[in-house]
């Protein structure tokens, strides 16, 4: 039995539902895609979209999602891409218009880009919860679509309302300032940031998995808030140990500019070039260890009906990839993109299962007819606004 939902046709599962059995079974994902094969899709993509000036980018985007979702198997039967090209671009053209303004408006006047910046961040939770709508819609497995039930208020809550509390250390740090304490109120500003952030993005991460349902059922979601502070503040002690090779290698390399009369102002490329190559494996760290934490606490902490979701992402392994993907890149001018894309999802999709005892028949579909604009999901793509799932 369940209980059904005011007005939306979605059944919660009851509480006994998300028992799992002490016999429950391990059901496995499988990626099944190759480098050969998407290489050929990736090349055509980017011949076509620089022909067309980037027209094609969203049948580009639609053939790349619809080869990953149908190489990507969970018992024995893959996901599918539903999407069409037309709303994508759609949404991206709209995208890129904002973008645009922003940018020019910057060449004439600054209040008038900071007035475009205020506009997208107040319609960003908005755009937020449509990019999720269109993603979820145009998702399946089974012929049986997910979805994702519109929840403004809470879009407002998390990701808008949320960061101007952010702004009460921000101003404490500029008053500390002006009176003459700026490493108090330097203090200040990363104790607030550190208190905050973890908090927020727990809490995002749980109201993005709780909106989601799949065969009428939703997801439920157990926040451990402490996972999150445990993540940034590891993350924060392997930027300092970073910092110190790091800090080594660009004193060698400034070191030698100095000992070889090379006066940087005359080579500002070389000067960039270097500064990347010293940063760029901090960086990579860094991102890679708080990207494999937050992924595991969102997929560990989720579950569907009986069904717990587990992620077993590692850094050692996540990173190596990584690093080698980054070198692979950059030796083979580009080429070699498509190779380390497959490396990444294939490896994230053996490290990903779900348990629980039962047979997954048991969902039915409940998914709606309605079309869902793709404006949210494309410009949250082109300005980089991480969702998460």
């Amino acid at each position: 039995m369940h209980d059904e939902t005011m007005g939306s046709g979605i059944y919660l599962p009851e509480i006994s539902d998300t028992i799992i059995g002490r016999s429950a079974d391990v059901h496995e994902f499988e990626f099944r895609g190759n480098a050969r094969d998407y290489f050929r899709i990736w090349i055509v993509n980017v011949a076509l979209s620089i022909v067309t000036l980037g027209i094609y980018s969203a049948w580009a985007s639609v053939r790349t999602r619809r080869y990953m979702y149908a190489n990507t198997l969970f018992e024995g039967s893959p996901f599918e891409y539903l999407a069409r090209p037309i709303p994508i671009l759609r949404g991206r053209l709209i995208a890129a218009m904002l973008f645009a303004t922003y940018v020019i408006a910057g060449h004439f006047s600054r209040p008038l880009q900071l007035a475009t910046m205020g506009v997208v961040g107040v319609f960003m939770p908005w755009m937020v919860v449509k990019g999720l709508m269109f993603r979820a819609r145009y998702s399946a497995w089974r012929g049986l679509h997910f979805r994702f039930i519109a929840d403004y208020a809470g879009a407002y809550q998390w990701y808008l309302l949320v960061y101007l509390l952010m702004a009460i250390p921000l101003g404490l740090f500029g008053l500390l300032k002006s009176v003459g304490h700026p490493l108090a109120g330097a203090l200040l500003l990363f104790a607030g940031m550190f208190a905050f952030y973890p908090w927020v993005k727990g809490n995002q991460q749980q109201w993005m998995a709780e909106h989601h349902y799949f065969g009428g059922k939703s997801f439920r979601f157990t926040t451990e808030i402490g996972a999150y502070y445990r993540i940034y503040g590891a993350a924060f002690g392997i930027a300092l140990l970073c910092m110190i090779p790091t800090g080594i290698l660009m004193g060698i390399f400034f070191n030698g500019l100095v000992k070889g009369h090379i006066d940087p102002k005359t080579h500002p490329i070389l000067i960039v070039l270097v500064s990347y190559l010293c940063l760029a494996p901090l960086y990579i760290t860094i991102w890679t260890y708080t990207h494999v934490r937050m992924t595991n606490a969102l997929y560990n902490q989720a579950s569907l009906a009986r069904y717990q979701m587990q992620s077993s992402l590692e850094f050692g392994p996540m990173l190596r990839i990584y690093m080698g993907n980054a070198l692979a890149i950059i030796f083979t001018l580009g080429l070699a993109i498509p190779w380390a894309k497959i490396q990444v999802v294939r490896y994230r999709a053996s490290c990903l299962r779900v348990i629980g005892e039962g047979n997954l028949e048991e969902f039915t579909q409940r998914a709606s007819d309605n079309d869902v604009s793709a404006t949210g999901t494309e410009i949250d793509s082109l300005l980089g606004f991480d969702i998460g799932l």
